[in-house]
């Protein structure tokens, strides 16, 4: 059973497209919108009912819950068990509270495409959850391509930390994958370094073509096991950085949806910007699962 939290706003939609795509085995969902403060401090003030605030606070609340109906409608054909929930507060920290009571395995949420600079200097809901949430999050930026499926590229560093989240997403049996690359990059330079947050990066020793040898033979082994799932896979090494390689992969494959692990909780408030996770998820065009354990 995997627990997931879908954020309902204007971008929902692409979200909730994916968890119908991705076909979890077994599923519990809760749909949660937030409606956030009028008020410049961002307070909730009891100002009765006949002020003007009053009366269009009210109105905002029967569009949010008719907006929470419309998405339970939209997942009613996956069969997964749906529950609806109406908070005030900051929408971020409304989400990772209520995924913490829950607790919830999956945040889900949909996000705007911004560029580099626009995702770096303007808050957004995307940006808190990967600074806040100890959970995993999905983070959906256009729909899946294909209604047969979903296909994906798991980036990997092949280091125990990456191991554990590739075990966590097997544990979710998401039944609706129908294509696997899975992908190791090695930099040009004098060290080999792999796919992966630069914290879970594990520098391999031995020469070059060792330490090739060595990842296709791990990328092998994933493979093989996707594939007695039923999940058509195929390794792809490249030598290059990844946030190249990461593109150029998910360009050729024409993929819907990157797979990443994350490095501990509270991880992109303790590393640079220039991580690999964080920039695909605030300034790529990419869906990006982080998957955290």
């Amino acid at each position: 059973m995997v627990r997931i939290v879908a954020g309902i706003d204007d971008h929902h939609e692409n979200a909730l497209s994916f968890l119908d795509r991705l076909r979890f085995a077994s599923a519990d969902v809760r749909l949660l919108y937030v409606i956030e403060s009028l008020m410049p401090d961002k307070s909730f003030p009891d100002l009765g009912p006949n002020h003007p605030l009053s009366v269009l606070m009210a109105e905002i609340e029967q569009q949010s819950e008719a907006k929470l109906a419309a998405a339970a409608a939209m997942l009613a054909p996956t069969g997964y068990p749906v529950q609806t929930e109406l908070r005030k507060g900051d929408s971020a920290r409304c989400l990772i509270e209520f995924a913490s009571s829950w607790p919830a395995d999956i945040i889900a949420v949909g996000s705007a495409q911004k560029g580099q600079w626009g995702s770096l200097f303007f808050g957004s809901v995307t940006k808190a959850l990967t600074a806040g949430a100890e959970q995993s999050i999905l983070i959906a930026k256009s729909p899946p391509r294909d209604q047969a499926g979903v296909s994906a590229v798991l980036a990997t560093d092949h280091s125990p930390y990456c191991d554990a989240c590739i075990e966590r997403f097997f544990s979710w049996e998401a039944n609706g994958v129908r294509r696997m690359t899975v992908l190791t990059s090695l930099d040009r330079g004098t060290a080999p370094q792999q796919v992966g947050p630069a914290e879970a990066s594990e520098r391999l020793t031995g020469s070059l073509p060792d330490v090739k040898d060595h990842l296709r033979a791990r990328n092998e082994e994933l493979c093989l096991r996707f594939r007695s799932e039923g999940i058509e896979c195929e390794s792809v090494l490249v030598e290059d950085h990844p946030q190249s390689a990461i593109a150029q992969t998910m360009s050729d494959t024409e993929a819907d949806l990157l797979l990443l692990g994350a490095r501990g909780h509270g991880f992109w408030d303790r590393i640079r910007l220039g991580s690999v996770s964080h920039y695909q998820v605030v300034a790529t065009p990419h869906n990006v699962l982080v998957i955290r354990v």
